[in-house]
């Protein structure tokens, strides 16, 4: 059972990791999960704990766990906890190929693929399992607490597969994606690029 490990940030590490992050987006089109995604962010925990930062509730990163084992039923690729709001973020990745979001069809629009739908899928495994063990000693024993607050992330895809109207059928399901009142949020690789690139350089702003 992996444990949670502590995290301080460091911006010189961190903004070096982002770097690395476009560098990897720019070398190929389509990326996958297991041979080059899971292998870059598991090696690169500064970019990897900003990633929950995307969440609303959590402001400050203070613990990780890459493969986070879900009380021996589940594992998720990525877990994050900020312990002062006692809310954690639980990632899924999968890979950035042309058909990741959307399949193509004969007669209609696209429609999602089975691996967006796996991958949502999932996380929401994750929060049936926790909601099971919410007040429970097992959840105080996994977490420091018996009760927890927390959402999830998919990252998925690339934006250069995705038009106005399939980006726009994202947004909206990213939206409007909640379970048991939790949050599910998906983004492409190139959006949290993006987001983690512009709120890089306000950072920059505060610290000179």
């Amino acid at each position: 059972m992996k444990a949670f490990k502590s995290h301080n940030f460091d911006f010189t590490i961190y903004q070096k990791e982002l770097l690395e992050l476009k560098d990897l987006l720019n070398s190929k089109e389509e990326l996958s999960e297991n041979n080059e995604i899971l292998p870059f962010f598991r090696t690169r925990p500064k970019l990897s704990t900003q990633i929950a930062t995307l969440l609303p509730r959590l402001t400050k990163t203070d613990r990780f766990a890459f493969e986070f084992d879900l009380f021996g039923d589940f594992v998720a690729d990525l877990a994050i906890g900020d312990t002062h709001s006692n809310t954690f973020c639980f990632i899924e990745f999968e890979n950035a190929k042309e058909e990741s979001i959307f399949k193509k069809v004969k007669k209609y629009k696209p429609e999602f693929s089975p691996t967006f739908e796996h991958g949502l899928s999932q996380i929401i495994d994750w929060f049936y399992k926790i909601d099971g063990l919410q007040n429970t000693d097992d959840l105080e024993e996994r977490f420091g607490k018996n009760k927890i607050e927390y959402e999830g992330i998919l990252i998925i895809g690339r934006d250069r597969f995705l038009d106005a109207s399939l980006k726009k059928r994202l947004d909206w399901r990213t939206r409007k994606t909640v379970v048991n009142s939790k949050h599910i949020y998906s983004y492409t690789f190139d959006e949290l690029y993006l987001i983690l690139e512009q709120r890089i350089e306000m950072l920059k702003v505060l610290i000179n």
